[in-house]
């Protein structure tokens, strides 16, 4: 059976314990996401406030993490967010998953809040408190450096910038200088329990596998395929940064606060470009030589970055800002101060949207100009920042304004038009965090053109949307990147959950099958919701604008509230839920989850 290794720390007491019956979690929830999901509901973060500082903040690695399987890089955060009020679930790559393991650790769960200001050291399944007075109030590189040199450059940190600190419902956990636990505001949960950093210490550089035979025979023949895979390689050549052309000439790349989906001049900011005037090299995380970052310098700055389409999305789409020195420099600036990129570029459209309706006093203007003083008036809580601190939906509740609020149960969209790829309009209806595009990854469906095309809603593109929900459960719990959706074959009619259970059979040594880990996918949708209805997740649906029609050379494209509806209907009645999109007494008996079915 596969062990997990689990540790328990209390900051108010400063205790520490080891996790119980981890390996039962890990059989039901596989690991990653899923066993991080089920620890929220056994230590009661459904019931806390999510800035009171003692709910649970999980970290959690995958039973595929450290063993060398290209993509399986990654960990996985979970607490309540500040942001939205339900589930706050986040996802990085870099150096962490495998350091965790290395340190001893699979997961790590933290609850209560510190007196002071402090950062754990873990190394060797053991961990030690330390005070980070001298950290508080430094950005998040600046602290992830003093904090490498301490402890080793092996070491992998997990820090919070200003944002965090100062409660910012949006701030990142920051790790590898650009690397983020981003969405839902896990850096305001780590400043509400005055938790400035976690390092972890390797001791190692490997994790035991059951089967290390099998393993390394499958990887013979996997890892030349890998390499060769078009979607690996379409990575490797242009790593995200390469949508922006795609976005544009599609038609889904939203701009001006999601009032159109082209930008004039976007090219100057499509990775042709960038490529040409900023490029500097490629990066990778550990364990995975798809190489998909893309680090760029502005020499007019003198500022590095490693850039991504949903940033360029983010703060230039949404804001108008075409001009790749500025946005470079807005990127810097966010990772810096540690900020979510997608809900931070959300919240400067809406401000300046909300200040030419006169509801908001602001010198920001589309395009890109004062934009860099208000992401720090955001950080920092000064003046509007104080406002807009808290996020599209709270902000707007606050002003008084109504459609240029543009989110989903709190959280700020990603960079794809749901008019123009109408899986996504079901995707962030349902997503557990809120409009989040990594739910189902179903703008991968609509952009390749799978079950009907991208302007499809019926029930082919359901059951697609809803195959890939199952295919990102089992991603986020191993843990894979998603990005290896392709060559891990996980599209519907693929062999991808037959590839996965292989590896995972090969790794614990215990009998896994595409069936036994598809039902531990469902398993982990259908606890998300039912602990989402439990936080007060309102009715699915989509923000106003998204109902308005759109223009894109000579088209227009609408997306009716019928055709929502009836998807979301089909979905409900595939999930085994009912009419409300409630989780059904006898779905929850088949999948084991009688205890939520009992008063918490």
């Amino acid at each position: 059976m596969q062990t997990l290794r689990g540790l328990v720390i209390d900051l108010s007491k400063r205790t520490i314990k080891s996790l119980e019956n981890g390996s039962k979690a890990a059989r039901l929830f596989i690991g990653g996401r899923g066993v991080a999901t089920y620890l929220f509901w056994k230590f009661g973060g459904h019931l806390a406030d999510p800035l009171s500082g003692e709910g649970p903040l999980i970290f959690a690695a995958g039973p595929l993490t450290g063993t060398g399987i290209p993509m399986s890089g990654r960990a996985a955060a979970v607490f309540r967010s500040p942001l939205t009020g339900i589930l706050g679930a986040s996802n990085l790559g870099g150096r962490l998953g495998p350091a965790m393991r290395f340190a001893g650790v699979d997961v790590l769960v933290v609850v209560g809040k510190a007196e002071r200001p402090v950062y754990l050291v873990v190394q060797e399944g053991r961990v030690e408190f330390r005070d980070a007075s001298h950290l508080w109030g430094k950005d998040a590189i600046e602290t992830e450096e003093v904090l490498l040199r301490e402890h080793g450059r092996n070491s992998a940190v997990l820090t919070i910038g200003p944002a965090g600190e100062n409660l910012v419902r949006f701030a990142s956990i920051n790790h590898d200088l650009w690397r983020q636990f981003g969405r839902t505001g896990g850096g305001a949960v780590m400043g509400a329990k005055r938790l400035k950093a976690v390092v972890f210490v390797p001791e190692r550089r490997g994790v035991d596998v059951a089967m290390p035979e099998k393993l390394a025979e499958f990887l013979k023949k996997f890892v030349p395929y890998f390499v060769g895979e078009k979607s690996v390689k379409a990575l490797f050549e242009g790593g995200t940064p390469r949508l922006v052309e795609i976005a544009n000439q599609m038609g889904f790349f939203p701009t001006y606060n999601w009032r159109r989906v082209s930008m004039d001049g976007w090219e100057r900011i499509a990775w042709p470009a960038l490529r040409r005037d900023y490029f500097v090299k490629p990066a990778a995380c550990l364990h995975c030589p798809a190489a998909c970052h893309r680090l760029v310098r502005s020499k007019k700055y003198g500022v590095d970055v490693d850039i991504e389409y949903e940033t360029i999305f983010a703060l230039g789409g949404l804001t108008g800002c075409a001009d790749p020195d500025e946005l470079i420099r807005l990127n810097d600036l966010a990772d810096r101060l540690g900020m979510d990129t997608i809900s931070l570029g959300g919240v400067l459209a809406f401000a300046i949207e909300a200040a030419e309706e006169g509801k908001l006093k602001l010198e920001a203007e589309w395009g890109c100009g004062g934009l860099a003083k208000l992401i720090e008036d955001i950080a920092y809580r000064r003046g509007v920042g104080d406002i807009l601190a808290d996020g599209v939906k709270v902000a707007a509740e606050r002003l008084g304004v109504g459609e240029a609020a543009v989110h989903v149960r709190g959280l700020e969209p990603a960079g794809y038009d749901p008019r123009v790829l109408k899986g996504m309009a079901l995707n962030y209806a349902i997503g557990y965090r809120g409009a989040d595009h990594l739910a189902t990854m179903a703008y991968a469906i609509d952009i390749g053109g799978y079950a009907g095309g991208p302007q499809s809603l019926g029930e082919e593109k359901v059951r697609a949307v809803a195959h890939m929900e199952e295919a990102s459960a089992v991603f986020d719990s191993l843990v894979l990147c998603k990005f290896g959706r392709g060559v891990y074959d996980m599209y519907p009619g693929g062999r991808g959950f037959e590839i996965a259970a292989e590896l995972l059979t090969y790794v614990t040594g215990e009998d896994w099958s595409a069936k036994s880990l598809r039902e531990a996918a469902l398993r982990i949708i259908n606890l998300t919701r039912v602990l989402n209805l439990k936080m007060g997740a309102g009715p699915d649906g989509l923000p106003e604008r998204f109902f308005k029609p759109v223009r894109f050379e000579e088209r227009e494209y609408v997306l009716t509230l019928g055709e929502l509806e009836a998807a979301l209907r089909s979905y409900y009645a595939l999930r085994g839920w009912d009419e409300e999109g409630r989780p059904r007494p006898e779905t929850l008996r088949e999948l084991q989850l009688d205890f939520l079915l009992s008063p918490p």
